[in-house]
């Protein structure tokens, strides 16, 4: 029998003209079902490094948005559709700024140092900027109540108590901000004084991330990552002492200069501490990074996952839960609800440079990464959106699907229904019949998978459509069929 492969290889030059266009459409149209998992997962692993948002999941990928930049979008009829089939929007802020880059940062930030002229005269302009494009929004969402919101970056917490009173003065004039809304503020270990944590907790602020990534002192080193040994341990008992309880700290596994023995120490003197959340995130080595600028390698992704599965069972046996793929906590609530609710009829809208939104049933967005390209778009009051996809319930079903069979390795028939409208196994008759060769079952109301199956989830969902969009997006890669 004669069956068909698909190699990644690197392309010999950009693009590859109509001819090697219309026959990947091909190749992907008849053969989607043929790739082996193997070059599927060297596809998506080639992929996912040249993506930049920074965000747990996509659908389409990210590598499948198309460039707007040059050609005005109507954004606000975009969500002005969203918001009548949406059940909630929440807001995601984007703040550009840190102290410096860290070496395994692969998001796209400005150091403007600690203090001094230069951080004062960045959050002088950045605040200027973000109005405009708050007061570019604000009539669409008059009547929308926000219910979450996440302030990230970048380091928001660079901010001082005078400056952070603006900020949110500046949220709450263009937007209806519930009060009970979660407010998530990612900090600094280094900036968790108790004036600044007093000042956001006054504002509304009622979650932190402390980002630890790491406690060992060599690996900070090696990452250009100043940040004193302590800091964390101070920074967690500022936010106590201020009412903070619902606290997450982040750590990084497969970092440069990091093994087995350092991250799995760190994850136990975090772990003692008891925070309320716990993300133990992957170092991915992609271009956009100093390490990979620098010519560095990046880690061994199975040595890495396998010790990323170690911290995982760690935290289990310390009485944690699993709350997503990368995440673990004490309670169900313990946890960022814009991030895990998404699956839901659920928005959000990004501001700021490099901010990503969703628009349920409507459009996925991202705006123009460098905060010198965002400010110069706001300053003429129009929206800052480079990179955009137009999507409908379609999509959402299958993120839907993506999110449910990765976070907990099964989806529920009746809350698919209640969502949608539709049965699952009516939508989704050719994805079920892969997954079931490998596995998979129904059992009582659940479409359940015996294992984790990130790939062949992947390689059954995915539209054809997105698959072609991302070869052109990376334009260092192609697929080749090849015969046995």
């Amino acid at each position: 029998m004669v069956t068909s492969r698909y190699r990644i290889l690197r392309s010999p030059a950009r693009g590859g003209g109509k001819s090697q266009v219309t026959s990947l459409k091909s190749q992907v149209t008849s053969l989607k079902s043929e790739i082996s998992e193997e070059s599927f997962t060297d596809f998506l692993s080639a992929l996912k490094s040249l993506d930049y948002t920074g965000y747990a999941e996509q659908y389409p990928p990210f590598g499948s948005w198309e460039d707007v930049s040059a050609r005005r979008v109507n954004v606000r009829s975009v969500w002005l559709k969203s918001l009548k089939c949406s059940d909630e929007t929440g807001l995601f802020v984007n703040i550009p700024f840190c102290k410096i880059r860290c070496r395994f940062c692969f998001l796209p930030v400005s150091a403007v140092g600690a203090s001094g002229p230069a951080r004062i005269e960045s959050f002088r302009r950045f605040f200027s900027a973000l109005e405009r494009e708050c007061s570019f929004f604000s009539p669409v969402f008059k009547k929308t109540k926000i219910p979450s919101v996440y302030i990230g970056g970048g380091t928001p917490s660079l901010m001082e108590p005078d400056e952070i009173k603006t900020f949110f003065n500046l949220l709450n004039r263009y937007f209806k901000i519930a009060p009970d809304a979660q407010i998530v503020l990612e900090i600094h270990p280094d900036d968790a004084g108790h004036d600044k944590i007093s000042a956001f907790k006054s504002c509304g602020v009622n979650r932190i991330c402390i980002g630890a990534q790491s406690l060992d002192k060599k690996v900070l080193s090696a990452n250009y990552r100043r940040q004193r040994l302590d800091s964390v341990i101070k920074a967690y008992e500022a936010c106590k002492e201020c009412g903070i309880n619902g606290i997450n700290i982040d750590l990084i596994c497969g970092l440069p200069g990091q093994n087995r023995k350092s991250f799995l120490t760190d994850l136990k003197n975090i772990a003692a501490l008891r925070p309320d959340q716990l993300h133990l995130n992957t170092f991915i080595n992609t271009p956009y990074t100093l390490h990979a600028l620098a010519g560095g390698k990046g880690p061994d992704e199975r040595l890495v996952e396998s010790i990323r599965q170690e911290g995982f069972a760690l935290l289990k046996n310390a009485g944690y839960i699993r709350i997503d793929s990368d995440s673990m906590g004490l309670t169900p609530d313990s946890r960022n609800i814009q991030t895990t609710d998404l699956w839901k009829k659920k928005s959000m809208l990004g501001l700021g440079p490099g901010a990503i939104s969703h628009a349920f049933s409507s459009a996925r967005h991202m705006n123009y990464v460098r905060w010198e390209d965002y400010e110069r778009i706001v300053r003429r009051r129009i929206s800052p959106v480079a990179r955009a996809v137009f999507i409908g319930e379609r999509e959402e079903m299958i993120y839907f699907a993506l999110t449910k069979l990765t976070d907990e390795l099964s989806l529920n028939l009746t809350e698919f229904k209640n969502i949608y409208g539709v049965s699952f196994k009516e939508a989704f008759k050719s994805q079920i019949k892969v997954l079931m060769k490998q596995g998979a079952y129904f059992v009582n109301d659940d479409f359940v998978l015996p294992s984790n199956m990130w790939c062949l989830v992947r390689q059954a969902f995915y539209q054809k459509k997105y698959l072609l969009k991302l070869r052109e997006f990376s334009g260092k890669l192609f697929l080749e069929e090849t015969k046995d």
